[in-house]
């Protein structure tokens, strides 16, 4: 029996329902036996947590003299919820049950050929690059195989879903089977692959475990939407463009196709295939993150224990809390807004002074408006700024704590400070206070990167505001009922990012979710902006349109924050009509992409920040709006299209 009758009998085989049952059956009982292998011998221990919070005084006395609930108690209680919410298993029950189902879903879609000989070559070549001392290119190898299987799996059961007689499933089917023949898509799926499989291997392993998880997250999340941007921008173009100059689409249109549904299809099958790669890189991403979860963090002989025996060391604490978290943050609120009378004011003695000098001066309303920006931000300097030597110390305010004080949640302060140019080899010592009397024992801050720690909910008033006192050093108790301030040398400044406190309301997973989805709505409507734009123009011309679009979305926020400094005047504080047509030009072309640019997906995951529903669902509701009318004006071109000439050759 030769080699091919031998694989057409397997295939009859890997076809019958008995043997998929019996495998799948199989299958589903070995991954169970893995997965619950790994849950029950990779429970992270809080044991030493509960002797502490046992062996602690109920309360201690604050610097009023007033005994209060101890705060170590609190923040105890605090880690050891971390710990648990953590939720931290083992690599190998992630494994067992993604590659169980995936193994399931393998034999029901008849690939029990196809992936085995992928496989098998795959592991050759990493075998091969091992052997001959490339391991960085047997891991990519090894990396790119895995994403690939994966793409293949959905590719087969999209298609399958679509194959239902209806003219939109059927183009839609047809541009996912035309997305693996064209050159132009299977560039860009390959060095997406390629560069997810490569990044793991880049991370710099002397660098703190959260720095490298979120590096990841960062890149990975990233790289993946840029080069899907790309794909759906240039396959969405082809796919109805080299129709037409090949005049494929005669054959679809003298068929019973409305213009709507063509389009219909074009965006959907564009957009299936955006589905596709990002769940593809999805899986990918959550595997390598929940891989380095589980490694130690610095400070740690295995996960969540700590070398010295202390409860969490600070970069499992800045992981689990900073990164790997849904959290929503507060920063403190200010006592003044840029339109008080007060800047008024300012504003009016700054222009004063000037005419001293220049007595021609007068500044017009947009010269005023720098000059009122320039004094805010000057006062939000001389607020967050604390002098050793005048005030010692300052308050700060934060509100919108509510949910955190009802539901206890543990919480996380955030602070970074500026002084001193930011030289590496000198530390402040700070010390907070609390409202109802709680001080935490004086940190030691390196100058120029955050820091973070664990505070007690307890400190949150009833009305769900927290007021805090930082010292500008050390506060020393004199055995009296008192403190004694021993200051720091300099003046140091709290940067605009540089103090915030916040708290998880949810997992990083379904974080990771939310902000996916964000992904693939977004690049659906970069989907439809190029099918619209090639239901009337040629390809390079459609590929400028939606790209030109898609740069315009990404950089809206840049361009609004950039704006104030640009100005409508000359660096001599002369009007210039040029900078002025510019500026409002910018300013209402980057406006209108203020809920798309709003969503910062990539950030938040990377940064560990909330994408609630009532977000996405806004997001969702203005894109899709906005993809209807593209729709809708790509269904009337392409009704008048005089199909039978091409433009683009």
């Amino acid at each position: 029996m030769s080699i091919q009758q031998r694989l057409s009998q397997l295939d009859r085989v890997q076809r019958q329902r008995g043997f998929k049952i019996a495998m799948s059956i199989v299958i589903f009982v070995a991954m169970v036996v893995i997965a619950g292998y790994g849950i029950f011998n990779d429970q992270v221990s809080t044991a030493s947590l509960d002797a502490q919070i046992n062996q602690l005084p109920a309360t201690v006395e604050n610097v009023a003299g007033e005994m209060i609930a101890n705060p170590d108690i609190e923040r105890a209680k605090q880690i050891k919820q971390l710990i648990e919410n953590a939720d931290v298993g083992s690599i190998i029950t992630y494994v067992a049950v993604a590659g169980g189902l995936t193994l399931i879903l393998v034999i029901w879609l008849n690939l029990g050929l196809i992936y085995p000989f992928i496989t098998l070559v795959g592991l050759g070549f990493f075998a091969i690059a091992q052997w001959l001392g490339f391991p960085l290119t047997g891991g990519i190898v090894l990396g790119m195989t895995s994403l690939t299987l994966v793409f293949i799996l959905l590719m087969r059961g999209l298609s399958l879903a679509l194959g239902f007689a209806n003219p939109v499933l059927t183009i839609a089917r047809n541009v996912l089977a035309e997305a693996v023949r064209m050159k132009i898509s299977l560039v860009f799926i390959v060095m997406l692959f390629f560069v997810l499989a490569a990044l793991p291997m880049l991370l710099n392993e002397n660098e703190s475990l959260r720095y490298r998880v979120q590096s990841f997250l960062q890149y990975s999340t990233g790289f993946t939407y840029l080069f899907s941007a790309l794909l759906v921008v240039f396959f969405g173009a082809a796919t109805v463009t080299y129709e037409q100059r090949e005049k494929v689409i005669w054959q679809t249109m003298t068929k019973p196709v409305a213009a709507w549904q063509y389009i219909l299809g074009k965006w959907l099958g564009v957009s299936c295939l955006a589905a596709i790669i990002l769940f593809v890189s999805a899986f990918g991403v959550i595997q390598f993150t929940e891989y380095l979860r589980n490694l130690p963090a610095d400070g740690e002989t295995a996960p969540f224990v700590a070398k010295d025996g202390s409860d969490i060391t600070e970069d499992r604490l800045k992981l689990e809390s900073e990164v790997l978290a849904a959290r929503v943050a507060q920063r403190p609120v200010l006592p003044f807004h840029i339109s008080d009378q007060s800047f008024d004011q300012a504003m009016e003695l700054h222009i004063e002074n000037e005419r001293r000098v220049n007595p021609s001066y007068n500044p017009d309303a947009a010269e005023r408006a720098v000059i009122r920006e320039q004094l805010f931000k000057d006062e939000y300097t001389q607020y967050f700024s604390i002098d050793p030597r005048a005030e010692q110390y300052a308050e700060y305010t934060f509100t919108g704590l509510s949910e955190a004080r009802a539901r206890n949640l543990p919480l996380t302060l955030r602070y970074k400070i500026n002084a001193e140019g930011n030289r590496p080899d000198v530390t402040y010592i700070l010390t907070f206070v609390f409202a109802d009397g709680t001080v935490l024992p004086p940190r030691r801050t390196g100058l120029g990167f955050s820091h973070s720690m664990p505070i007690p909910a307890h400190v949150i008033d009833n009305q769900g505001n927290l007021k805090v006192q930082i010292y500008n050093g050390q506060l020393i108790a004199d055995g009296g009922g008192y403190f004694d301030l021993q200051t720091n040398v300099n003046t140091f400044t709290i940067p605009p990012d540089g103090l915030e406190v916040s708290y998880s309301v949810g997992s990083y997973r379904a974080n990771f979710v939310r902000v996916y989805f964000v992904l693939w709505v977004k690049l659906a409507l970069l989907a439809m902006l190029a099918v619209w734009a090639s239901t009337y123009a040629s390809f390079p011309v459609a590929c400028l349109i939606a790209g030109g679009l898609f740069f315009m979305g990404e950089t809206s926020g840049f361009v609004q924050g950039a704006l104030p400094g640009w100005g409508k005047t000359t660096v001599d504080g002369d009007p210039s009509l040029y900078r002025t047509i510019i500026y409002y030009i910018a300013d209402s072309v980057s406006s209108m992409f203020t809920v798309y640019n709003e969503l910062r997906p990539t950030k938040r995951i990377s940064e560990g920040e909330l994408l609630s529903w009532g977000r996405v669902a806004g997001g969702v509701f203005t894109l899709g709006v906005v993809s209807m009318l593209f729709f809708g004006l790509g269904t009337l071109i392409f009704r008048r299209r005089q199909l039978a000439i091409y433009s683009g050759n």
